[in-house]
């Protein structure tokens, strides 16, 4: 006997293309992870007017809509559904791929912009993400607004970080996983503790699981505690670093380096609630609220059956993608400020302020180590100051001596296993083609992958994987 469900899950689809419609609701149907006691209804309409009409007569969770349609275009029906529901997260999609049109999109309040032809994994883990996401706007009401929230290090004024700031703050108000995304170097440990101090669980510990520092052998005892007489060598009980955690937050660093056998471990303390030490029969409660990141795309991974997707589903909930430093450089004067401030406390320096032909090198200077290299330069110049104003020789010497330290560690796959480093070599030659002839064609998608002889949705799929930090 079946059990009844509980919830049902409404998703409106306003989409005109009898292909498309088909394509969604096979998505629904076999491929959306969903919970036991959860129904997905897909409602569908071919016109912004019909959709309009359905949201009056009924509870709609989450809207996909082309951008497209004849008559009301799609940006207009999410214009609507704004000012009717802002809880209701809209999914824009379009042949279009353009950056303009995503960031008109985005800017307009769309939750996610996907464009055509669609690859299904990377569909179905939009689609749930924004069902999860929906859950918690509709159980949470927003605060009320009044003065931005002070964020101690999260330093700057630009619209990315300003929106990194209002995720932190909404991933603190619920009890969900967070995920969040970035490349190394743009402070994911200084948000997950930013959300830990704004959450229930701040008077717990914040415990960090870094999951790049275990070997093979050791990483179950560390993580889950083993009893005395698991192992050779197992002379006493000891606790693993989740049941350090509990009543806190865990920050799982780096979760796309767990060993497959750890994923699916994990993914039991998180759907259960319990946990079980190496060598042990008896089960542990855990209570803890769990923050993962990674600076890797763990959508490719688990194409390549290197990370769970029931797993990624799990994190894949509240998601804070942290941009790099390269996209908002109007926060470079400011953190350089800041660590200027800093270092020269700690230092008992004098140096206060920037020349501004050194603030111009800085924002010029792509910074593919973000913040902490920024920190990192700053430090030494405040070190090496000699005044109170760090100027354009302080700088631009630094910033040369990081750059060539870079070019000796760009030979470093000589040093790596033979595969690991044919594939790190790969990597590096399609993405320099890929950049070239997208620079020859001024961008355009088509002619690029005509002139490399590659089907466009092919080459568009290698752009995606190894072009992300460029555009």
């Amino acid at each position: 006997m079946k059990a009844p469900i509980d919830k049902v899950f409404t998703i409106l689809l306003v989409e005109d293309n009898g292909g498309d419609v088909e394509m969604f609701l096979r998505t629904v149907e076999e491929e959306l992870p969903r919970d036991q006691d959860e129904q997905v209804e897909l409602v569908i309409a071919a016109r912004a007017e019909g959709g309009l009409k359905i949201l009056e007569e009924r509870r709609i969770d989450l809207v996909i809509t082309e951008v497209q349609l004849p008559g009301m275009s799609g940006i207009e029906l999410l214009h609507r559904i704004q000012a009717r529901d802002r809880r209701i997260p809209v999914m824009i999609v379009s042949w279009v791929n353009t950056v303009d049109t995503a960031v008109e999109a985005m800017r307009c309040g769309a939750f996610d912009y996907v464009t055509k032809p669609f690859e299904k994994f990377d569909l179905t883990a939009r689609i749930h993400r924004a069902m999860r996401i929906s859950e918690i706007l509709f159980r949470y009401e927003p605060p009320q607004q009044g003065e931005p929230p002070v964020f101690k290090e999260l330093v700057g004024v630009s619209p990315a970080i300003h929106n990194v700031t209002a995720m932190i703050e909404a991933a603190a108000r619920v009890q969900s996983t967070t995920l969040i995304i970035g490349e190394t170097g743009t402070g994911k440990e200084l948000i997950a503790r930013a959300i830990h101090e704004r959450s229930a669980e701040r008077a717990g510990p914040f415990q960090v699981v870094d999951c790049t520092t275990f070997s093979e052998g050791t990483v179950e005892s560390e993580l889950f505690g083993h009893v005395r007489g698991a192992f050779t060598g197992a002379v006493g009980d000891k606790l693993g670093l989740i049941e350090r955690g509990i009543g806190g937050t865990l920050f799982l660093d780096e979760i796309g380096d767990l060993p497959l056998p750890l994923q699916a471990k994990l993914l039991r303390v998180l759907e259960e609630g319990e946990m079980r030490a190496v060598g042990s029969v008896q089960m542990k409660k855990v209570s803890a609220r769990f923050i993962a990141a990674t600076n890797q795309e763990l959508t490719e991974k688990v194409k390549r059956n290197e990370f769970r997707k029931d797993l990624f589903f799990r994190l894949n909930v509240m998601t804070i993608k942290v941009p790099p430093l390269r996209e908002r450089t109007q926060d470079i004067p400011l953190l350089a400020r800041h660590f200027i401030a800093r270092y020269s406390k700690e230092f008992g320096k004098y140096a206060t302020d920037l020349h501004p032909s050194a603030v111009t090198e800085l924002v010029a200077y792509p910074w593919p180590g973000n913040v902490r290299e920024l920190r990192n330069v700053m430090e030494r110049a405040v070190m090496l100051a000699k005044g109170d104003r760090i100027n354009h020789d302080d700088v631009i010497g630094l910033l040369q001596f990081t750059d060539q330290a870079r070019r000796i560690q760009s030979d470093d796959y000589l040093s790596l296993p033979y595969a690991k480093a044919k594939e790190k070599v790969l990597d590096d030659f399609s993405r320099r083609y890929i950049k070239s002839k997208l620079d020859h064609h001024q961008g355009n998608v088509t002619h690029a992958a005509q002139e490399a002889g590659l089907p466009r949705p092919y080459f568009y799929e290698i752009m995606r994987r190894f072009m992300k930090d460029e555009r």
